[in-house]
């Protein structure tokens, strides 16, 4: 048999991510397995095994993919992250990441599967090493562009940017949750606003 190109294999190694994403979603993570996987798209365990080492890494994998995915289609809406040089700009950015999030069924279908997850289970440990090193992920924009700010005077000197970043994704995170289940009845985009803004005018610059 002729070895695959790069290309087919790559083409290969999304159809798998895309068909973990539908079964993580529709069976839950832990009740999917490899087979199901490759039952799923026509291939052998093996061929998912020879992308993926095992269930965490193919979980890893997808959350980078799902990742680069929103941040190439903010690309085209919104400058990028490198410019979040002000807290109007890193407003902005996150209310129209959570708007991609809400308008796009593939988009709804990962976040709520992430938010489903026990991320205090050991067995995430290696998918929490993986993602950490992604400058793209919504924790780490957050922290670069206050730090970055911090650095301009922006934003207080003395600001804890790590306990700030971790209280912007806890709303961020907690409002369009509430908005994809339909918890609360209120204006996404608003409430986003409102919430970014009361943490923000905590630190900002009196200069």
């Amino acid at each position: 048999m002729a070895r695959k190109t790069k290309a087919e294999a790559e083409k290969t190694r999304l159809r798998i991510l895309r068909a973990a994403l539908t079964l993580f979603v529709e069976k839950g993570y832990e009740r999917t397995t490899f087979p199901d996987v490759a039952r799923h798209i026509g291939l052998t365990k093996g061929a998912v095994y020879w992308h993926f080492k095992n269930k965490p890494d193919l979980l890893a994998e997808l959350v980078v993919f799902m990742t680069e995915r929103h941040t190439a289609q903010l690309a085209r809406v919104l400058s990028h992250p490198a410019t979040l040089d002000s807290l109007e700009a890193l407003t902005d950015y996150f209310v129209r990441r959570a708007c991609l999030i809400v308008d796009s069924p593939t988009n709804r279908r990962f976040f709520l599967m992430v938010r489903r997850l026990d991320w205090s289970s050991s067995q995430f440990v290696p998918v929490h090493q993986r993602i950490r090193r992604v400058s793209t992920m919504p924790y780490a924009i957050v922290f670069s562009a206050l730090e970055g700010m911090r650095r301009t005077g922006v934003i207080r000197r003395d600001t804890d940017l790590a306990a700030v970043s971790s209280v912007v994704m806890v709303i961020w995170l907690g409002l369009l949750e509430h908005a994809l289940t339909r918890c609360l009845e209120t204006d996404l985009e608003r409430a986003l606003r409102l919430g970014l803004q009361a943490v923000f005018n905590g630190v900002k610059s009196n200069v």
